[in-house]
């Protein structure tokens, strides 16, 4: 049953394995009879889990949700190494006799926390001279990979059966949970491989409230479809937010730059070029705009100085 074009919002999707992440879109495109629909942060086929979907005008802030951190369950396969890192993918090594104790990965999960550099695996998205990864390894070209500063914020061992260990991982935008499991399998002298994946938080969306495909269905066809399309106000609340003077509105609204003398409120930890929600007085989501001053300087601060530069504004109610 098609609904009317005017749908705007967030859906927090349960993506199943089997599926790319573009199928779920063309799936929902067709569930809800609207072309404009697009995902934040692709996930693996074999992958299941917490997938956001910009629904209307949500596509504009697309690109925001992607740069959250996520955080994913995987489980980590010793012993065997693949040429895609997963499960998918062909054998290339194994190691019959796995001297891995629990202990021996407790001692080494610490290593891959905090900022660390990691290769992406060559069947991946990533571009190489303007060419995806995945496209040259089907063609059995090699091509050196460059590593890439990720910050892993937390890792943690939730089960171990050898040759299986389930880890929970939060981390910034762009980790590879196959490369992950790589380099640990690596870093224990066994190998391994990424075996299962479910992403299990993106930004402010969690696997609480998620709704799998026929779910959706159903509630469109029940006229539901509001009780789960998140606004674009409230998809952004993982932002900080800085608030304004009622008189400064339609400044923002015609992409101005906002001065100290305008704001009221300026959160106590926010770094220079930091990413903030601008909020009207009554709290109204007004634009998105990066700070142009750290925190500890904005006291100090004169009135008429720049301290916010828009980045995307928004005219209409969010």
């Amino acid at each position: 049953m098609a609904i009317t074009p005017e749908v705007h919002g967030v859906l927090n999707i349960n993506k199943p394995a089997g599926m790319t992440s573009h199928d779920v879109v063309d799936a929902v495109r067709k569930i809800l009879g609207v072309r404009r629909v697009g995902h934040t942060g692709t996930l693996d086929p074999q992958a299941t889990g917490v997938l956001p979907l910009c629904v209307g005008r949500a596509t504009r802030i697309a690109q925001f949700l992607t740069q959250a951190d996520k955080e994913y369950v995987m489980t980590l396969c010793l012993g065997v190494t693949t040429d895609t890192l997963d499960a998918a993918g062909k054998e290339t090594g194994r190691v019959e006799d796995i001297q891995v104790r629990r202990e021996d990965l407790l001692a080494i999960l610490p290593r891959f926390v905090g900022e660390i550099q990691q290769v992406p695996p060559i069947f991946s998205a990533k571009k190489y001279r303007g060419e995806r990864l995945y496209r040259l390894a089907r063609r059995g070209e090699k091509v050196e990979r460059q590593p890439v500063a990720i910050r892993v914020h937390a890792l943690e061992l939730l089960e171990f059966a050898s040759p299986f260990a389930r880890l929970r991982a939060t981390c910034s935008k762009g980790t590879y949970a196959r490369s992950l499991c790589d380099d640990i399998g690596r870093a224990l002298g066994c190998g391994g491989h990424l075996h299962a994946l479910t992403r299990t938080r993106s930004g402010r969306f969690s696997l609480d409230g998620i709704l799998t495909l026929e779910e959706l269905e159903a509630r469109v066809r029940e006229g539901r479809l509001p009780e789960v399309l998140m606004s674009i106000a409230d998809a952004l609340a993982h932002l900080p937010a800085v608030r304004v003077v009622p008189e400064a509105g339609r400044l923002i609204l015609h992409g101005g730059a906002v001065a100290a003398g305008l704001v009221v409120q300026f959160p106590a930890d926010l770094h220079r070029g930091a990413l903030v929600r601008v909020l009207g007085f009554r709290k109204q989501l007004l634009s998105l705009a990066e700070t142009t001053v750290a925190s500890p300087d904005f006291s100090a601060c004169e009135p008429t100085r720049v301290v916010l530069q828009p980045v995307r504004v928004f005219s209409s109610a969010a």
